[in-house]
């Protein structure tokens, strides 16, 4: 029995070690449950840590957005919304939470008001996503700013609200009104441009054919406006161009339309017009303000504008084919004089076209060497010889045979071909010159400079260039410059003619007396010879005294200031010795000999020429 387990012996040393086993085991448990408590609340710690750390990196997130965020429930109470979405409220930061979102964002949508509540609730019950990108407008409370906006509203899950995205979008659409403008305006002057009026022009027909209305389009161009681009700079042909749209939006209504179609081309559209004269007084208006003079800088410039009218629907009923037949009538007024209007008349294609053909024309005849130069005697009156020639350009058409310069200069003259044309017909006379020096014959060529010319930049240079390279001297060239050029105010005439004469060149001032030009001109201006033109020549020896006292006078002054004078255009003998006996210098006409080929004047130099030779 006393090995037996259940010995009391053996009870007596197991209930010994049992007490300590128990408080052993206890132990334990408390250490567990302390452990467990432990990791419980550091786990708990954890998850509040990252929660805290998610919360506050989401609303980093959310006022780092570039837009304005607003969190609502599902009847559009503002719950959060970030510094952007306040600010575009214009409220200050923090405030707004509880407020209808209505009230914070006052929306309008192509200027109906937007009840922003209502769209949220609509958001939420269809759980639906709204995106409005453009066409919405913000009106600022706090200052009544207009902000231009682009939103969209997305529901949250289980229908507990909703999310609205906002982006101030009014830099962006600032620039695409720009780019809007540019395409449909003119950037110098601020008009609209050929494309715009093309669209304002058909929605007026339109308009005017429902009503059975009247409507006129003006086609506008400036008279001698390249010459001021030409010899003054772009910065003041640019002002001019500024200043003359100022003053023709001036002549006309605020439901009329002046558009710039290119260069120094203007077009104007009048509406509601009661009857054809109303288009006219409204040209003749715009001749008349721009008569007075444009001041640029330091210059006083004067310049005129030529007015063509078509009207709808007697012209035409088509925006192409108005804007063309004003265009041919500006053209046929510009050719009439300038500053003048003229309304669209069907000659006026058949015209065009005679022109269009015979432009292209001489436009191939520069390229193929069809322009030749004849020269004609110009006579001394006292010893009657030849002292000089004066040089025409003649046209050997392929078809119609030669050409004489009425037959084609008013259309050189009206294009630029007049330049490059001008050019040849200089730097062939300085050659042909270079060829009668070569062979003894001192003869002084006389050449007539265009407008167009005459008013180029550096012309004295090029014409200096042109003597260089012949190896001419300049007194062997005398260049013709008609009056009319020399009264014009916008350029420093007196100062091109000077450096004419420092190249040797003698000047000689044709149309004296047809024109506005006056004897305070001839003092004015450096100049060696007046020309008595061919209308007052034609009058000597007949009953009327006009002609003839109008060639005495130019005669007399011409003495008084020292200049020679050269009679055109001379066909009789007693046109010849009235001449001589008012003691005109030289001559030339059919008279005294025809104009020829260089190869016929060759033999001429030196040889008296009696009266009637040709």
């Amino acid at each position: 029995m006393h090995g037996h387990p259940f010995s009391p012996a053996w009870c007596r040393v197991s209930a010994s070690w049992l007490l300590p086993g128990i408080l052993l085991g206890s132990l334990l448990s408390l250490l567990l449950s302390l452990l467990l408590s432990t990791v419980l609340a550091w786990c708990a710690a954890q998850r509040r840590y990252r929660r805290r750390e998610g919360n506050a990196r989401a609303a980093a997130l959310l006022q780092a957005l570039p837009a304005a965020v607003i969190g609502t429930d599902r009847h559009g109470v503002v719950r959060y919304l970030n510094a952007r979405a306040a600010s575009l409220g214009g409220l200050p930061s923090g405030q707004g939470v509880g407020a209808s979102v209505a009230q914070l964002l006052p929306l309008f949508h192509d200027g109906a008001p937007i009840d922003m509540a209502c769209q949220v609730r609509d958001c939420v019950t269809q759980q639906a996503l709204l995106d409005v990108s453009r066409g919405a407008v913000l009106l600022r409370q706090s200052d009544g700013a207009r902000v231009d906006v682009q939103y969209s509203c997305a529901p949250l899950a289980h229908g507990d609200g909703a999310v609205l995205l906002l982006h101030d979008v009014s830099a962006r659409r600032h620039a695409e009104q720009q780019l809007e403008f540019i395409a449909h305006h003119d950037g110098l002057t601020g008009l609209p441009n050929r494309l715009h009026f093309q669209i304002r022009c058909e929605h007026a027909i339109a308009y005017a054919r429902r009503h059975r209305s009247l409507l006129a389009v003006l086609f506008v161009d400036i008279d001698r406006f390249k010459p001021i681009n030409d010899s003054l700079g772009h910065d003041v042909g640019d002002a001019v161009l500024a200043q003359f749209a100022q003053r023709v939006q001036q002549c006309v209504r605020k439901v009329d339309t002046v558009a710039r179609q290119g260069g120094d081309e203007f077009i104007i559209l009048l509406t509601e017009l009661h009857a054809a004269q109303d288009a006219e007084r409204v040209a003749g208006k715009i001749i008349a303000a721009i008569a007075a003079p444009f001041v640029v800088k330091e210059y006083s410039l004067s310049v005129a504008a030529s007015v063509g009218i078509a009207l709808y629907p007697d012209d035409d009923d088509d925006v192409p084919a108005l804007i063309e037949k004003a265009d041919l009538a500006m053209y046929a007024a510009k050719r009439r004089a300038p500053g003048t209007l003229l309304r669209y008349a069907p000659r006026m294609q058949v015209q065009s076209c005679s022109r269009a053909i015979l432009e292209t024309a001489l436009r191939h005849a520069l390229e193929r060497n069809e322009f030749m130069l004849h020269y004609q005697p110009r006579i001394n009156l006292q010893t009657r010889t030849m002292t000089g020639v004066k040089a025409l350009l003649r046209w050997k058409h392929p078809e119609q045979g030669l050409m004489m310069p009425l037959d084609f200069l008013p259309v050189l003259e009206e294009s630029t071909l007049i330049l490059p044309v001008g050019a040849w017909v200089l730097a062939t006379a300085v050659e042909q010159a270079r060829c009668w020096l070569q062979e003894g014959h001192c003869l002084t060529v006389s050449v007539s400079l265009s407008a167009r010319q005459f008013y180029q930049r550096d012309i004295a240079r090029n014409v200096g260039a042109a003597l260089a390279a012949a190896g001419v001297p300049g007194h062997c060239i005398e260049l013709d410059i008609a009056a009319g050029i020399l009264i014009d105010r916008n350029y420093n005439c007196e100062q091109i003619l000077q450096q004419f004469r420092q190249l040797g060149m003698t000047i000689c001032i044709s149309d004296f007396g047809t024109g506005e030009a006056s004897l305070k001109l001839l003092r004015r201006f450096p100049a060696d010879a007046v020309r008595i033109e061919k209308c007052f020549v034609d009058e000597l020896g007949r009953d009327s005294e006009d002609g003839a006292s109008m060639a005495r006078a130019i005669v007399a002054m011409a003495r008084t200031l020292g200049l020679r004078t050269i009679a055109s255009g001379v066909e009789n003998a007693a046109q010849l010795a009235l001449l001589s006996d008012m003691g005109c210098d030289e001559a030339f006409g059919y008279l005294l000999g025809r104009a020829m080929t260089p190869a016929d004047i060759a033999p001429l130099p030196g040889n008296a020429i009696s009266a009637g030779a040709n």
